[in-house]
């Protein structure tokens, strides 16, 4: 099958040394003619921006290509050729991860996804689109399966080249002229300045992603799917895209990729998907139809060791607003996620000078975290910070130190500050308020720390600083200083900030109380969600596998994290017990047992204990007539694997809708022992 390849140059190469001839036998004259060709290639050379000449030393063969970009828009447009200084200057900076080549197949592919949505949801409203799955489509969705399981897997490469070595002038020059465009013409972007355009809009790629696609390409891809509603608020096209994916995955709902595909991982249920991935895709979509978007992310949760990465844009007023890309829009999962992110950064096309990429010396060691220079600090957006000077004794040559925060048996280091060797002491900027921080620094690439956990703590909520979500700058700055464990505000104001305290963190050795630990972890706000759609769900049973089932028990409150029983309101034989959720979402059961008393009719086993959460649960001795046994059947299969519920890993889970079982031969069932799903599923990053 034919394959697809971007990046190449159709415009020609330009020769920059102009052909003499001799129009004068005057020697004289030649000399001044020489002389002045010298001068002028000598200007020539300095015309661009130093940082621009710097670049275009790195480009090596490549160097041409970028040339026809500087000059094609040096004497015609300056915002233009300013723009191309921007991009060629911070190229050196960025680069694939991998080098990824499609088979030809895979763009026909969902050609004919998006040719079936079309079909489906032409006529409808977005708030139809929403909620309606149509019938009889499951035939031409495994049919789509059987499809893209010939199409040839991808050849990913590792990449070496940064984007001054690899990147063509065609591309460069399509993705100027087009981000232009759309800022000169989209309603979105009319107050947009030029710096927050450079960020926002112009930038040809977000972070590592493979360079597949033209911003042409992806605007051709995207715009009449975003368009319907306008461009009057930015809410209207990512309702547009985030339901347009939704509704590709249901129609690619069999299909099972083997190896990532891209920008096509998009439009897949989720395989291995990171939100790093979902969140660059989805930032170059949206930019390419004039949707200002960044990529922020935090390198670790407050409450569990991840991290998590997402888009921001602009909401009506102005106020950019995070949003976990394709599945929400601006703000959607604020309070249920996004709001419990540590320290959060800001993924940047232009390198940053005040980050620990260039701030550290030349041989200190820089955790990987902050090992790039396109870093910038956001944290004052979500959590009210304050900048905080440690004090700092400690014999080092480092220019750096770091806060930590827990991660599992390690620190991870998730934010910087500038040791000052004159006043002994370190600053760190947007320190969030009331959470905890360990400060440390590196002795070559071992972490050593130099004073105890703690945290700025304050209790209630100040009207001094802005709240989360409502300023897209600081307005002010609280800066202070801590000495002998006490807070000492620096900058002076009408109005301190009151009632902030510094908590040192540390054991006091003299005071020992024994106690019972009943959870290791916190649990997670997803999973809880999850259980939380289980009430509702019910337990039922049949002699008949399709109907006439008799409903036994329905769950009223949300089962717990562990394995738990109930007991059936039951005293009847059924061939078929099931359990199955009220709106025909996904059961999400890590575990399952059916029990009743001894059947010498079906295989009968011990059941698995129940845990001991208190002394109150510890179980009383049973009398042979009062024994449970697990009674073992058969799961019966369908799609969304529901046998998971029953092969004994509690890492894995059903995701169908219903879960059965066929036990043979009918039997008395009165009781249920099992787990919802209270793992995250493991993420390939």
């Amino acid at each position: 099958m034919e394959t697809q390849r971007f990046f190449v140059n159709k415009y020609p190469r330009h020769s920059y040394f102009p052909n003499s001839r001799h129009k004068s036998n005057n020697a004289v004259s030649m000399n001044l003619k020489y002389l002045l060709l010298l001068m002028l290639f000598i200007s020539g050379c300095k015309e661009y921006p130093q940082e621009v000449s710097n670049a275009l030393e790195l480009a090596g063969d490549n160097r041409a290509e970028l040339e026809i970009v500087l000059n094609h828009y040096k004497n015609k447009d300056r915002k233009k050729y300013e723009a191309a200084c921007f991009l060629i200057s911070n190229m050196q900076y960025h680069s694939s991860k991998n080098t990824i080549i499609l088979d030809s197949a895979y763009y026909s592919f969902f050609f004919q996804t998006d040719s079936l949505y079309n079909t489906i949801y032409q006529n409808y409203k977005i708030s139809d689109i929403r909620s309606f799955k149509p019938k009889g489509y499951d035939d031409l969705r495994k049919l789509k399966r059987h499809e893209f399981s010939t199409i040839p897997l991808p050849k990913i490469e590792k990449n070496t080249l940064t984007d001054l070595q690899r990147v063509k002038s065609e591309f460069l020059l399509d993705n100027i002229d087009q981000a232009f465009e759309v800022w000169e013409n989209n309603p979105l972007l009319k107050d947009m300045q030029f710096d927050d355009f450079k960020e926002f809009i112009l930038p040809y790629r977000t972070t590592n992603e493979e360079l597949l696609l033209t911003r042409s390409d992806l605007k051709k891809m995207w715009i009449d799917r975003l368009a319907p509603d306008g461009f009057s608020n930015s809410t209207f096209p990512i309702e547009r895209y985030k339901v347009y994916i939704n509704k590709c995955r249901w129609l690619n709902d069999y299909t099972k990729p083997e190896k990532h595909i891209a920008i096509f991982d998009l439009f897949l249920p989720k395989f291995n998907m990171d939100c790093h991935n979902m969140t660059n895709w989805t930032c170059n979509s949206l930019r390419a139809c004039g949707i200002p978007v960044v990529y922020e992310y935090t390198p670790q949760w407050k409450d569990r060791n991840r991290r998590h990465f997402w888009c921001t844009s602009p909401d009506s007023k102005g106020i950019l607003q995070p949003y976990t890309a394709p599945e929400n829009n601006l703000r959607e999962d604020w309070e249920s996620d996004i709001k419990y992110a540590g320290k959060v950064y800001r993924k940047t096309f232009a390198a940053n000078q005040k980050t620990p990429y260039f701030l550290a010396e030349e041989s200190e060691y820089i955790p990987d975290e902050f090992s790039s220079p396109l870093l910038l600090d956001q944290t004052f957006r979500y959590h009210q910070t304050i900048t905080l000077r440690l004090p700092f004794n400690e014999n080092t040559n480092n220019k750096l130190a770091y806060l930590c925060m827990f991660n599992g048996d390690e620190l991870n280091p998730v934010g910087w500050g500038i040791i000052n060797k004159k006043t002994k002491e370190v600053t760190f900027e947007q320190v969030p308020l009331n959470t905890i921080f360990v400060p440390v620094y590196y002795d070559d690439e071992t972490i050593l720390n130099f004073g105890e956990p703690f945290m700025v703590h304050l209790s209630g909520i100040t009207a001094s600083i802005p709240m989360p979500l409502t300023v897209n700058s600081p307005k002010y700055i609280f800066d202070f200083r801590v000495t002998d464990g006490v807070l000492k505000q620096l900058n002076n104001k009408a109005d301190l900030l009151k009632g902030v305290q510094f908590v040192s963190i540390h054991p006091n050795k003299e005071l020992l109380e024994e106690m019972t630990l009943l959870r290791k972890y916190p649990e997670k706000r997803k999973l809880k969600e999850l259980q939380q759609k289980l009430v509702g769900a019910f337990f039922s049973g049949s002699n008949d596998e399709k109907k006439n089932f008799d409903t036994l028990f329905v769950l009223q409150t949300a089962p717990l994290p562990y394995l738990q029983e109930i007991k059936l309101n039951n005293n009847k034989t059924y061939r078929y017990y099931s359990f199955s959720t009220a709106d025909k979402s996904r059961v999400n059961i890590a575990h399952m047992e059916f029990l009743g008393t001894y059947s010498k009719y079906n295989n009968c086993t011990k059941p698995t204990p129940l845990p001991i959460t208190s002394f109150q649960s510890i179980p009383e001795k049973e009398t042979k007539s009062d024994l449970l046994y697990r009674i073992n059947g058969i799961p019966i299969h369908a799609r969304s694997k529901p046998e998971n519920a029953f092969d004994g890993d509690f890492e894995t889970f059903a995701g169908s809708s219903q879960i059965s079982m066929d036990f043979g031969k009918p039997v008395v069932i009165t009781h249920v022992r099992f787990i919802p799903r209270h793992l995250k599923v493991h993420i390939l990053k």
